[in-house]
């Protein structure tokens, strides 16, 4: 009498099993409405990683200035080409020369193939889709160092030319200083996803130098806007600006200035050194000598993002790279001590990795 019981719950317990997992599905069926809208998975995203950077290939005579720009340009691709994460999109800046744009277009292609021309080097130049702002050939003024290269490719390629510019002690008066635009289209993530290319628009730029020279930087700046506004560039496209605009991260009230007049944002992360380190930088120590001493590290090189358009999905942060040549190479001058060195340019280049919503 006593396994009667027994025997009746082994037989009843899969049913009443059955049962509560029903009751339980039916609870969660009747809190599906809380749900709606909400996607089922992740949304698809495709990250990009944008660098900035002034490699500072001038082109002075060495009886001028020598800056060991072949010793430091020879090292400068393999260390872009190594780095983690390596970047998508490489703005550059101060690729004054022909020797150093020939030398980086045949390092670089393997990885970087699509590629623009320097801006200001010819005004007439077929390759540019168009070619706007005061760019007029003349025998004292020289091309503005500003080129883009891509692993994806460039769709379109635009050049402009500031009307602002200022005599000084800098010399800018003697580049065609302006904005390089890239329309690039990039290659998404997973290869068999069927949906629109994704549209990146890139513009680089190297605004006026010298700290006096703040009200013709926001002139440009005013004049990069017009020249992006003039695109018309879709709102649901992503809009990168990136270069050196020698504003200074630690002069909050230009710093401010400078996202008012691009419209655009940025965060800029804590720590670390400046893109213009005297302490950690012996290039510049080199160069500057006592003068170096004492320097603040500071920030003058920025990658931002429009705020009107596309925005990442993620939260970047712009970061400051200490970057450096696995290779060291010799500093030797005239009655000064030679040393080995590893830095590759007075600047150090600024990143962002930056995620964006795509179609699935």
């Amino acid at each position: 009498m006593v396994a009667v019981p027994s025997i009746i719950h082994r037989r009843t317990f899969p049913i009443v099993l059955a049962t509560f997992i029903i009751l339980i599905a039916a609870s969660c069926a009747r809190a599906t409405p809380e749900l709606k809208g909400q996607a089922t998975r992740s949304p698809a995203s495709q990250a990009i990683t944008v660098m900035t950077y002034n490699i500072q290939q001038l082109g002075y005579p060495n009886w001028i200035a020598d800056h060991f720009e072949k010793q430091r340009l020879a090292l400068i691709p393999e260390t872009i080409e190594t780095f983690a994460p390596r970047p998508d999109v490489l703005v550059l800046q101060e690729v004054f020369t022909q020797h150093a744009y020939h030398f980086l277009l045949s390092t670089l292609s393997e990885v970087y193939p699509y590629h623009t021309q320097v801006v200001g080097e010819d005004c007439k130049d077929p390759r540019w889709r168009s070619i706007s702002g005061n760019c007029r050939m003349s025998l004292y003024k020289g091309n503005s160092g500003l080129l883009i290269f891509s692993r994806w490719p460039i769709e379109q390629q635009h050049a402009y030319v500031f009307d602002a510019v200022r005599v000084s002690k800098t010399f800018d008066f003697l580049a065609r200083k302006g904005v390089v635009y890239a329309k690039i289209e990039v290659a998404q993530n997973d290869p068999n996803r069927l949906a629109e290319p994704m549209m990146l628009h890139v513009f680089g730029t190297h605004l006026q130098a010298s700290a006096a020279e703040h009200d013709i930087r926001l002139l440009q700046l005013d004049e990069m806007r017009r020249f992006i506004d003039g695109f018309e560039i879709p709102k649901d496209q992503a809009v990168i600006l990136a270069g050196d605009f020698n504003i200074s991260s630690i002069d909050q009230s230009g710093f401010n200035d400078m996202l008012a007049h691009a419209m655009a944002k940025v965060t800029l992360e804590k720590g670390g050194v400046g893109s213009i380190s005297d302490s950690t930088n012996g290039y510049r120590r080199l160069l500057k000598g006592k003068k170096a001493e004492g320097r603040a590290d500071l920030t003058l090189d920025y990658v931002l993002f429009r705020r009107d358009h596309l925005q990442p999905m993620n939260k970047p942060k712009l970061q400051v790279i200490d970057f450096k040549s696995s290779v060291a190479w010799r500093g030797d001058r005239l009655f000064k001590p030679n040393v080995e060195l590893n830095d590759l340019s007075d600047h150090y280049p600024a990143i962002m990795q930056l995620e964006f919503s795509v179609s699935d």
